[in-house]
């Protein structure tokens, strides 16, 4: 076997320990950093061996690479914020080929082989030395190519996102530092002799790629953010949601069951919702949360940061938002159902207009903000069947609404306006005062308008009447105007989707002074096979409005203001959505595979809920004590008995062998069929030069060599020179 110059050299001494340390003050994670460190660099500590092999090589690899489909398969489970857990996923990338990394650190090969990360190589070099054709052994060694995967992955997590004005700094000069210690020793390496010119030429390379490596990842987590804050109506982000208006293309209705319902008790509801939003942004809606002095007082004990307060703490998996709530009846109940699905920390869970508790919640503790959204907080497990608890005489989580839910795009007032008076409907004419920076203030000395709550279903009803006449649900999109986008789909184009018949619901309501906000969420309408279950799938996300009616404008301001401060107070949140019910039929429709994917998915759900119970999750836990524990307890015994020191071949298991079986009895019972039994006077050697041709006595050298110092030969010498000795010997015999 020919060994060519090996690829790459290794990098000096404490370069990648410290990479490590500078990973791990990147995303915040010492303790981990730390241990790898002092993992990879031990091998300058202590002279203790092993040879791998190829097959331990490929086996490193090959558990490398588990690590990182079993990581993937869980991030796959995951039904939100994916981005971030790719985000994640890539960051810990250097620990998942650590197996591989470490075996090449303490190993007596000077790299690893190329064959490693090919099975057809590996098979196709089995098969060329069966031949026995002459092959070739390279060897690559990982610590560059690994150094610069630890630089790459230092400027990606969770960590980069706290600061990210400081981090850029960091990061830059980091990766200077770095790269110029790495790219200055390569160069002396490789047989520079001018120190101070190498030096020079490392550093400048490694501003330049420092300046480079920086602007790339920066730039790339920009745009991760904006996946992340800028999101589609399914997805529900508490603080805004992406829609689809002026958008030019045709909407993709997804088949995926994201949620199950399964309706117990009372009037089945028609709208599950997710998050609402009060504050229009052309394509965009947003949480506007109130200042200190405008938002209703939370108690410090309920705080959950932000807009979010907590629910009440019942008992295991129970909440209730209020006190009241606690001695609720099961029979004062109005609806009550279950939601169950797939979920992850931080998500927002689908749920009915004036729901108040909820049960079985496998969270430290759910929490819900203004526009009543609630919010899973420490998370215990990956899937969730809750119970929720609904009644209509209670007051909805929303928080009563401010004059921030009357306010109107300025562009957009002129059209709706317009629309508004064709239907002979007059639009009010309070305006809420602005300030400069499109900053909103309460402080109008004149009070809002108030709308009764028979006139704010008199206004429902005219609007529905005319959507329903005059304009048409359609998937397919045509430009439209982003200024005014709402104004140009009432007054011309009077075609759409369900974003812009809520977004124009909630605008028209507001400019007649109904308070309303948009809301998104699922239709519950497609019912299982099982009675009383309801699927909620991709194209059952839905967009409607959500006004407060009846309520009477109140100022609330401190006797130390001089300016009033007005909330509208003694109403109550309803669901309007005027999207047009022929819309139901598009998502009626389904693929012919369809019920085999829907078993599917109910099935990774049912299997997690089933897992994690206590019973099972302490089961398995001993099982993979058990197995984890025989596994490291194996690979402790096999590392002990395979140890050798610095430069030369390991020692144990291989000297035992010999002195209790001999190293030839498997190929002495090959030949012995061939031409005969060695007779029990003549030595091995003695027989082997009998029968083999020529060019046996290499292998009787090395046969000597095992027998008398196995410290001298390695197992895998012997094993190549046994099997040339069968291959010459076949030549041999077919030789006339």
């Amino acid at each position: 076997m020919k060994e060519e110059p090996i690829i790459f050299s290794p990098p000096p001494r404490l370069l990648l320990g410290v990479t490590f340390l500078f990973w791990g003050a990147m995303h915040d994670r010492p303790l981990p950093a730390l241990a790898a460190a002092v993992l990879m660099e031990g091998r300058h500590w202590t002279n203790l061996r092993w040879s791998f092999g190829e097959k331990g090589f490929a086996r490193s690899w090959q558990f490398s690479v588990l690590i990182l489909i079993i990581s993937a398969l869980g991030l796959l489970q995951r039904e939100e914020r994916v981005t971030l857990d790719f985000l994640m996923l890539l960051s810990w990338l250097p620990f998942m080929m650590l197996p591989l990394v470490l075996a090449e650190q303490y190993s007596n090969e000077r790299g690893v082989p190329m064959t490693t990360f090919s099975f057809i190589a590996r098979r196709k070099l089995a098969a060329d030395r069966k031949a026995g054709r002459e092959t070739q052994k390279r060897e690559v060694n990982l610590g560059y190519p690994y150094f610069f995967l630890l630089l790459i992955v230092s400027g990606m997590g969770v960590g980069s996102l706290l600061n990210m004005g400081a981090n850029e700094v960091r990061y830059g000069i980091g990766v200077a530092i770095l790269l110029g210690w790495g790219l200055f020793k390569m160069g002396q390496m490789k047989g520079t002799q001018n120190r101070k010119q190498a030096w020079l030429v490392g550093y400048a390379a490694s501003l330049v790629m420092a300046v480079g490596m920086s602007w790339g990842i920066l730039d790339a987590y920009r745009g991760f953010l904006k996946s992340l804050t800028r999101t589609s109506p399914q997805a529900g982000a508490p603080f805004e949601t992406q829609t689809s208006i002026g958008q030019v293309h045709k909407l993709q209705l997804s088949p995926k069951i994201m949620w199950r319902y399964e309706h117990e008790e009372g009037v089945v509801p028609r709208l599950v919702r997710i998050s609402s939003y009060n504050w229009p942004e052309g394509d965009l809606w947003r949480t506007r949360t109130r200042r200190r002095v405008q938002k209703e007082r939370i108690s410090p004990e309920r705080e959950a940061g932000g807009d979010f307060e907590k629910f009440l703490s019942v008992g295991e998996g129970a909440f209730a938002f209020d006190e009241q709530d606690l001695r609720v009846e099961v029979d004062e109940v109005t609806t009550r159902g279950s939601i169950m699905g797939l979920v992850s920390d931080q998500a927002l869970i689908p749920h009915p207009l004036r729901t108040r508790r909820l049960e079985r919640v496998p969270t430290e503790f759910l929490s819900a903000n203004s526009m009543g959204a609630i919010q899973l907080n420490g998370l215990r497990q990956a899937a969730m069947k809750a119970e929720l608890f609904v009644n209509e005489m209670d007051e909805a989580l929303e928080h009563d609404p401010s004059v921030i839910d009357l306010l109107c795009p300025p562009r957009e007032e002129p059209g709706l306006d317009g629309f508004l008076r064709e239907q002979g409907l007059r639009p009010m004419s309070w305006k809420p005062r602005m300030l400069k920076g499109s900053s909103i203030t309460e402080q109008n000395s004149v009070a809002p308008e108030d709308v009764s709550r028979v006139d704010a279903r008199i206004i429902e009803g005219k609007l529905g009447e005319v959507f329903r006449r005059d304009f048409t649900y359609s998937l397919i999109l045509s430009g439209a105007d982003l200024g005014a986008p709402i104004s140009e789909f009432v007054t011309e184009k009077r075609r759409g989707h369900c974003e812009y018949f809520a977004g124009a619901t909630c605008l028209l309501l507001r400019r007649m002074g109904v308070p309303s906000r948009y809301v998104v969420g699922f239709a519950v309408q497609e019912e299982s096979s099982k009675r009383g279950e309801y699927l909620l799938r991709g194209k059952h996300a839905h967009a409607w409005a959500e006004a407060y009616v009846g309520g009477t404008w109140v100022n609330e301001a401190r006797p130390e203001n001089s300016s009033p401060l007005w909330r509208c107070r003694g109403g109550k949140w309803v669901d309007v959505d005027l999207t047009p019910p022929d819309w139901l039929a598009e998502a009626d429709r389904n693929h012919w595979f369809q019920g085999l994917s829907d078993w599917w998915q109910n099935a990774r759900v049912q299997l997690v809920l089933w897992v994690s119970k206590e019973g099972i999750v302490k089961g398995l836990k001993v099982v993979l004590f058990v197995v984890g524990g025989g596994f490291l307890i194996y690979l402790i015994h096999r590392l002990i008995q395979t140890r050798g020191r610095k430069g030369d071949q390991p020692v144990g298991a291989w000297a035992e062998k010999v002195k209790k079986q001999g190293v030839l009895r498997d190929f002495e019972r090959w030949l012995a069929r061939r031409v005969g039994p060695r007779p029990t006077s003549m030595p091995m050697a003695s027989w082997l030069r009998t029968h083999l041709p020529e060019g046996g006595e290499r292998f009787v050298a090395c046969y000597e060599a095992a027998t008398f110092d196995p410290a001298r030969v390695s197992s895998a010498e012997l094993v190549e020179e046994t099997r040339l000795a069968k291959v010459r010997w076949k030549r041999a015999q077919k030789t006339p």
